[in-house]
């Protein structure tokens, strides 16, 4: 039996399992990551590249390891040319730096080699244990994870798709979406009319990259004026700042006023806002603002898209780039939910302790421990809150002063 399964391997997975080897001295043959892709990070390095992500949102100090400058640390050791990685404000590293950082803490702790490849289908407790059933992915039949406590790192899972796009799938065609697991970028290039769907950071980005190797100008069609904010929320949502009140509200229903409030969603940075707007005086992008209402297979090949206002719109390809859907991740989890008890609040998101706790043996991080972290409990600096609340805590088990590496076992 293990110690901690930690189900999900992306970047709050990885992080927290980082922490828990190194400055929690959990051992290595009592760690497990479940994760139905072939490597740690899989499903963040493809959607970052699918998108054409050249920096990151968030500052340098954001990042898997657990000292603040590591990652800065890390580029001065190596060499990299600090203009050239760096960007303003925040000092936000280039995504290729970003990425050689995982790799190097990946090799540390040879994360690989504690991942089993999977999906989690159900999480059942039997007396002092958990288990969790697992689709693998190169069998027909399930197996069984047994595990003392268990961390839900899931990632979201369920894409945003416009009413009038899957009415467009009801008829047979389906559109792509820049975040569907086996979306090719590659099968664009003959597309002469492209419009990309969507008006946030990824659409953006993902029309820009689109962009770069065409003759013809990619249309980036999108609801509302495209708006600029650095972050995808303020950053006083990292600290005492807002959380304080945050956390004194006992009312769920309004803490998820309060997230949904405080979320930029929908926005640009400034420098990638600035880089599209060259775009467009150069006549390589064009942006279109319309409410599309119905959308139909055009006679000659193609889409038509129709707006509620002006003229139809044809298009060799359309890809959607609008996102994830609000609900909860891991739908897989709704029989367990019922089974254990687990509660939740009115939007069916997780209400969890200090130590993020749902269940005695059971943690989250990310989406799910957003009503207690707060709108930045998705991001990278929300993996970072949550392996402090997980390391706190288990400090406190053990009487440890905080920052200390204690030896633990089952706790």
């Amino acid at each position: 039996m293990l110690d901690w399964l930690i189900i999900g391997a992306g970047v709050h997975g990885v992080h927290l399992a980082l922490a828990l080897l190194s400055r929690a001295g959990v051992e290595r043959d009592r760690i497990r990551l479940l994760d139905p892709h072939p490597n740690p990070l899989a499903r963040w390095r493809q959607c970052s590249a699918t998108v054409g992500m050249r920096f990151m949102r968030s500052p340098s100090v954001h990042h898997l390891d657990g000292p603040p400058f590591s990652l800065s640390n890390f580029a001065r050791e190596r060499g990299y040319n600090q203009k050239r990685e760096f960007r303003p404000p925040y000092n936000r590293p280039s995504r290729r730096l970003f990425d050689e950082h995982c790799d190097a803490l990946l090799a540390s702790q040879r994360i690989a080699e504690l991942c089993i490849r999977g999906r989690a289908v159900a999480l059942t407790e039997r007396g002092d244990r958990l288990e969790v059933e697992v689709e693998v992915e190169t069998e027909t039949e399930t197996e069984t994870i047994t595990a003392s406590r268990v961390v839900l790192a899931l990632g979201s899972d369920r894409l945003a798709r416009p009413a009038w796009a899957e009415a467009l799938a009801r008829d047979g065609l389906r559109l792509a979406h820049v975040f569907d697991d086996d979306f090719d970028a590659s099968t664009l290039a003959d597309a002469d009319q492209l419009v990309v769907v969507g008006g946030g950071i990824s659409a953006v980005q993902f029309a820009l990259a689109q962009s770069r190797n065409r003759t013809s100008p990619v249309t980036l069609l999108t609801r509302k004026p495209l708006r600029e904010a650095q972050f995808d929320s303020d950053p006083g949502w990292l600290g005492p700042l807002h959380l304080d009140g945050f956390r004194r509200e006992p009312d769920m229903s309004r803490r998820r006023a309060m997230i949904d409030a405080a979320r930029n969603r929908g926005t640009v940075p400034r420098d990638v806002l600035r880089e599209f707007r060259r775009a467009e005086r150069r006549g390589r992008v064009e942006v279109h603002e319309a409410q599309i209402i119905d959308a139909r297979v055009a006679r000659h090949g193609g889409v038509e898209l129709w707006p509620q206002a002006g003229p139809i719109r044809s298009a060799d390809r359309v890809v959607l780039a609008t996102g994830f859907a609000r609900a909860r991740p891991g739908a897989w989890l709704d029989q367990s939910i019922a089974e254990l008890g687990l509660p939740c609040a009115e939007c069916g998101y997780p209400i969890v302790d200090r130590a993020l706790r749902w269940h005695p043996r059971i943690h989250v991080s990310g989406g799910l421990a957003e009503l207690e972290l707060g709108p930045a409990a998705r991001n990278v600096s929300g993996a970072r809150m949550a392996s402090e609340r997980l390391l706190e805590h288990l400090c406190e088990r053990r009487s440890v002063p905080r920052g200390q590496v204690v030896r633990l076992g089952t706790v």
